[in-house]
């Protein structure tokens, strides 16, 4: 049913932001805002992300055509409204991304109530804009929680912030409610070193539905071949903890997550998983932080900012002698010409142990990435 409503919440939406806008004029001062992103691009790789085994794949990808309605009503209120169209091999789908209402009060306290990203990890919440690799990690990807239905308070603070929220979301038929909370605090915060350091929590009642990481292991339009045991749960237990340190041209940034998921017949399952990436500039060029997130690149010549990027994933979805150990080890090169065009070429060495779903489990993988904002 969430399904249906996403979509009648972006016709009434987008209908009410331009019927409304004459009124909203009269009463406080409106300024409407259209913006958006396109990231395409080719991924090649073996047989390690092939279910069937195929040696060698390459495909083109639309990761995300998104565009984006902001309005800010008066001095307090605002609203976002998301649409977003994607091509995954044979797989189409068009998604509503974030549709909220954000109430900005005194001493950076914020409300929230629509749809929205939980506040749940580092590289989660950042905007894909806003990052250096093709995909979000394999840990990131397996089990921080993404966009749902709900209602957050918080405060955004230069060198702390909270904030905590109830949210609803039926993914793959299912039915899940969670309360989601996370804590970050920057003990070091200069022109030239930040340090930031962060947790996150997340009750999930899962209602008896059917429970399975299932990942495709950094490449977007690959199978879904990193995979958990599946079963019926009643809950789980998320938690994370982050940290990041910029200095001058590098950035450090390392998260580790856990879960531990209650089976109706009982029994506690226990997944995890960390990762630690480094990126350094090769250009006079470095990465910004503000409010418990990174904020996109803004090279300071015209040639644009160079980056190199390593980074190692691994993920533990075997309980029991059931599920998979996997691994993803990535370099990276990323080029931001300007604020709006960026180009991201990745190279993958996947690993896995366990039960595996592919034939054969071999082969790297290597994604292209243009993003154009806009």
């Amino acid at each position: 049913m969430l399904a249906e409503l996403k979509w009648a919440w972006l016709v009434i939406g987008l209908t009410l932001a331009f019927m409304l806008q004459p009124l909203l004029a009269v009463a406080s001062p409106v300024e409407a805002e259209v913006g958006g992103y396109v990231a395409a691009g080719v991924d090649h790789y073996g047989s390690f992300y092939d279910e069937d085994g195929e040696r060698s794949t390459a495909r083109g990808v639309l990761r995300n055509a998104k565009i984006e309605l902001e309005l800010a009503l008066g001095k307090r209120w605002e609203a976002e409204l998301d649409g977003s169209y994607k091509i995954e091999g044979d797989k189409k789908e068009l998604d509503l991304g974030d549709a909220y209402l954000l109430y900005d009060g005194e001493s950076r306290f914020e409300a929230q109530i629509g749809r929205f990203k939980e506040p749940f990890g580092l590289e989660r919440l950042a905007s894909y804009t806003s990052l250096n690799t093709s995909e979000r990690s394999l840990v990131t990807s397996a089990f921080a929680p993404g966009r749902s239905i709900g209602v957050m308070a918080g405060q955004y603070r230069k060198r702390g912030t909270w904030s905590l929220g109830l949210f609803t979301d039926e993914p793959d038929g299912g039915s899940t409610h969670a309360i989601t909370a996370r804590l970050t605090r920057a003990p070091i915060r200069s022109e030239n070193q930040t340090l930031h350091l962060g947790a996150a929590a997340s009750y999930r009642d899962l209602g008896d539905s059917r429970f399975q990481i299932k990942d495709e292991g950094e490449v977007f339009s690959a199978d879904n071949v990193i995979r958990s045991p599946r079963f019926e749960a009643g809950d789980a237990w998320l938690a994370g903890l982050e940290a990041a340190w910029l200095y001058h041209r590098l950035t450090l940034v390392a998260e580790a997550m856990a879960q531990s998921v209650r089976r109706t017949d009982g029994s506690r399952w226990q997944f995890g998983g960390a990762y630690l990436q480094a990126g350094v500039f090769l250009t006079d060029d470095r990465r910004y932080y503000s409010r418990g997130e990174f904020d996109w690149i803004e090279p300071r010549h015209r040639a644009g900012a160079l980056e190199l990027v390593a980074r190692h994933s691994a993920v533990d979805l075997r309980d029991r002698n059931l599920g998979a150990e996997a691994s993803v080890t990535l370099l990276g090169l990323a080029w931001y010409l300007g604020e709006l065009f960026q180009l991201r070429l990745n190279y993958l060495m996947p690993d896995i142990r366990g039960n595996t779903l592919m034939a054969v489990p071999d082969g790297d993988a290597v994604t292209l990435r243009a993003v154009l904002r806009f």
